[in-house]
């Protein structure tokens, strides 16, 4: 018996009693299913300008309406001439908050900073963790010091496009898209495979636009004369020291992120009528298509959405370390201190030592230092401080205190000798 032709095959399954009474199902599912993940469609829309790669994204992919309506508040709530900080927001490359930051020399206290702070305390960019103290703390805390050795690129300084084991998934949808179309001329469903290239074209443009797109982080000059930016980056479980000149450290607070189309915000507006066009015929004219047609571009959709999620879940990670390129490869030596005592005292000897930055100013946002049993331990350590003392020295407490508070103090001075003992080590003091 001869093998049975492609078209043979795909026309049998299509007239199948098993499969035609769910064609009117198909109808609607087809129609709908486009409509299904946006915020994955713009998750990895915004990876575009991060990777760079002109031949991402052109496959027929769900969610376009998503990405429609984030252009188009995009282009509505200003001018042509200043969307791109407007871009960088609704595509989520900017926008979100920050830890709280104390300047240790201006004493400038700022409860929420800008995105890039999010990036650096949530990136998993910390190089290895040295271990500091044996202390089993329920407040074990992870301390970071960054080091502005050299200028952080802004202004004219665009990001670098990169690569990553993630930057090849999308030929697997754009495999996928094409097979579907093969497999919708072979049925001679010529509607479907229009439907698809649609799709593939209007998508693959909106990438290619965004790919050739550039960041930049734009950032405050500060006044003539001020001190350095030195500070820190508080939240629950991280320290994040930020040691350079105050331009550079407010980058990281306060800088602000934008992406800069060529062609400005008239490429934008193309963007926005092809993503349009492709969702309103697709919506219209899909439910007309045969039934294997309908298979094909809901199996193209479904490849290409499964990308998308998974290019969504990836987001943060990619995103942190392109972003973190920006701080232009800074010193970073990360510390897993066993307890809240430890980092408060790695924090104080990074700030306050060879600085005037008195040690009571960074310790009270780290620790409690009012109750008796704190004050006698920060007292020792202020002291140790103040006279460059190479090794923690520590004497009799002039506070009444009793056994437990004296336990209390042996189990902190022991934390303090810990992180007094490896700091000193590491920065040959």
């Amino acid at each position: 018996m001869p093998p049975e032709s492609p078209l043979s095959f795909f026309t049998s399954v299509s007239d199948s009693p098993w499969l035609s009474w769910s064609h009117v199902d198909l109808d609607v599912a087809s129609g709908m299913a486009i409509f299904f993940g946006g915020q994955a469609a713009v998750s990895a829309l915004a990876l575009r300008p991060l990777y760079g790669r002109t031949w991402h994204g052109w496959y027929n992919a769900p969610g376009c309406h998503a990405i429609v309506w984030e252009l188009v508040k995009t282009l509505l709530q200003g001018s042509f001439s200043s969307y791109s900080e407007r871009l960088a927001l609704s595509l989520g490359l900017d926008g979100k908050e920050g830890p709280k930051y104390i300047a240790s020399r201006s004493g400038t206290v700022m409860q929420h900073t800008r995105h890039l702070a999010h990036v650096l305390n949530n990136s998993n960019w910390r190089g290895e963790s040295v271990v500091v103290g044996q202390r089993i703390s329920p407040t074990p805390m992870q301390l970071m010091i960054v080091d502005f050795k050299k200028k952080v690129l802004t202004g004219n300084d665009t990001l670098l496009p990169r690569s990553s084991h993630h930057s090849s998934l999308p030929i697997i949808a754009t495999t996928a898209s094409i097979a579907a179309c093969a497999i919708c001329a072979i049925v001679e469903d010529w509607l479907s495979l229009k439907m698809i290239l649609l799709g593939m074209v209007s998508s693959g443009i909106t990438s290619f636009i965004m790919s050739t797109g550039n960041i930049t982080l734009e950032r405050l000059k500060p006044a003539d004369g001020a001190p350095r930016g030195d500070g820190m980056l508080l939240s629950d479980t991280r320290i994040i020291i930020l040691r350079g000149n105050e331009e550079d450290v407010n980058a990281v607070t306060k800088g602000k992120l934008r992406l800069k189309l060529k062609g400005g915000g008239y490429t934008l507006l193309l963007c926005v009528f092809i993503a349009s066009l492709q969702v309103t015929l697709q919506l219209i004219f899909m439910p007309s298509g045969s039934l294997a047609g309908q298979l094909m571009f809901l199996s193209s959709l479904l490849v290409s959405g499964a990308c998308n999620l998974y290019l969504s879940a990836k987001e943060d990670d990619v995103q942190s370390s392109a972003l973190i390129t920006l701080l232009n490869t800074p010193e970073v030596k990360t510390y897993q201190a066993s307890s809240r005592a430890t980092a408060a005292v790695l924090a104080c000897l990074a700030l306050c030592w060879g600085s005037t930055t008195p040690p009571t100013q960074v310790l009270q946002e780290i620790v409690p230092i009012r109750p008796k049993v704190w004050k006698a331990w920060s007292e020792f350590l202020v002291e140790n401080i103040g006279k460059k003392s190479k090794e923690f020295v520590y004497g009799e407490s002039t506070h009444d205190l009793d056994d437990r508070e004296e336990k209390l103090l042996l189990e902190l001075i022991d934390d303090a000798h810990a992180a007094y003992d490896r700091y000193i080590e590491d920065h040959n003091i």
